[in-house]
């Protein structure tokens, strides 16, 4: 007892600092939640922020089972996920663009998925299409298999660090999106904020698809 103690202290600090540079750094779902966060304000982006803490906390968890390793030895398989990712992207950096001169409420009544949040499933669907979620699942496993930790207590320590470290460090993007969303009643600023939005969800798009195209 008295060695896992000591493999999870060991363990614990440098699995923190890695969640936290995985979790707040830019991404599709930090961008989305930017996004989210400017258009509906924190509380309608909640099940959109709660849905991606839920789906990394998935991805973490069918990684430790090994599919990780099978999308190690499998390298299609990953550009499967990372196209499908990108895909999405794309059409959701053009109904920026095509909604960039209504507001959120007309697009709401038009029935678009752009002009509401992502819903808590959505958000947690797309983490195992989200090419960073599963690059940072591999990672994190090696890190806590490093002293021979117990399955069971590494699959603990796993996901409660990534219960604690990756809420808050999404909500970052989120309150800052809902501190320029009263900006955003004003016309030109708000065709100028998708416009930039969707110019930064398009470029994520593109940095992603790029190892695809330079094989």
């Amino acid at each position: 007892m008295i060695m896992v103690g000591n493999a999870v202290l060991h363990n614990a600090p440098p699995l923190v600092i890695f969640m936290v540079v995985m979790s707040i750094t830019p991404g599709p779902n930090n961008l989305m939640l930017l996004s989210s966060g400017a258009r509906f304000g924190l509380r309608r982006t909640l099940p959109h922020l709660l849905g991606i803490t839920s789906g990394f906390l998935l991805v973490l968890l069918v990684t430790y089972a090994g599919v990780g390793a099978i999308i190690l030895a499998y390298p299609s398989l990953k550009n499967v996920l990372t196209v499908a990712c990108v895909l999405y992207l794309l059409w959701l950096g053009y109904q920026l663009l095509r909604h960039s001169g209504s507001d959120d409420a007309a697009s709401m009544r038009s029935g678009s998925i752009a002009g509401r949040p992502l819903t808590f499933a959505e958000a947690t669907l797309f983490q195992l299409v989200n090419p960073k979620a599963w690059g940072a699942a591999v990672p994190a496993i090696g890190i806590v298999a490093r002293d021979g930790m117990p399955p069971t207590y590494g699959l603990i320590l796993l996901l409660g660090v990534g219960l604690i470290v990756n809420p808050p460090c999404i909500l970052v993007w989120t309150l800052f999106g809902a501190t320029v969303r009263p900006f955003l009643a004003v016309r030109w600023i708000r065709r100028l904020f998708y416009a930039l939005m969707s110019a930064l969800i398009l470029a994520t798009a593109w940095w992603m698809l790029l190892p695809l195209m330079a094989r």
